[in-house]
């Protein structure tokens, strides 16, 4: 009966130092997190692409929305695009893994294709690759984001060619909706 007490102080003190411990706020989203944010807003995209490397290239047009999932770590993006493919919907997410240091983004869209990409920031340049099924096959994939202007960015899609090389498969201009 003597220990009852100090073993009721020691239950008492622990549970207060977990309180105090679940009221500490969350740690902010570092740099390589923040750098994402270029890319949250309204966008209207314009370009040409191609069904495949050796397709003639044909207009599209297309709208995104980006926005912070809360907390503030991954960045939603919704889709919607036209083009001789007809009316094209997706979504994507886009984080930073601070373990492998890459970007990562899963993609997923209305013709049923999902596509993991990793990714990686020099400059003002962002590159994502991947593996891509194109026309049945399995094939490399590039995407290459160039930073003009706090309100428009260049994009290009590319994919590998049997002799080492890269061919553009789209290409277009991004503009921020103000």
């Amino acid at each position: 009966m003597k220990h009852v007490p100090i073993l009721m102080i020691l239950v008492l003190s622990l549970c207060s130092l977990m309180f105090a411990q679940g009221q500490q706020p969350m740690p902010a989203p570092g740099p390589e997190i923040q750098m994402m944010g270029y890319f949250a807003g309204n966008w209207t995209l314009q370009g040409t692409s191609k069904i495949s490397p050796t397709s003639p290239s044909a207009p599209f047009t297309a709208t995104e929305t980006s926005a912070w999932v809360p907390g503030s770590y991954f960045l939603e993006t919704h889709t919607s695009s036209n083009s001789t493919l007809g009316s094209l919907n997706g979504v994507r997410v886009m984080e930073y893994n601070p373990a492998d240091k890459v970007y990562t983004y899963n993609a997923y869209n209305s013709l049923g294709e999902h596509t993991v990409a990793i990714g990686h920031v020099q400059g003002g340049t962002w590159t994502w690759t991947a593996e891509e099924k194109m026309n049945g096959l399995i094939t490399k994939g590039r995407y290459i984001i160039t930073i003009v202007s706090p309100s428009v960015y260049n994009f290009k899609s590319e994919v590998a060619t049997p002799n080492g090389g890269w061919a553009s498969v789209m290409e277009g201009k991004a503009t921020r909706v103000q």
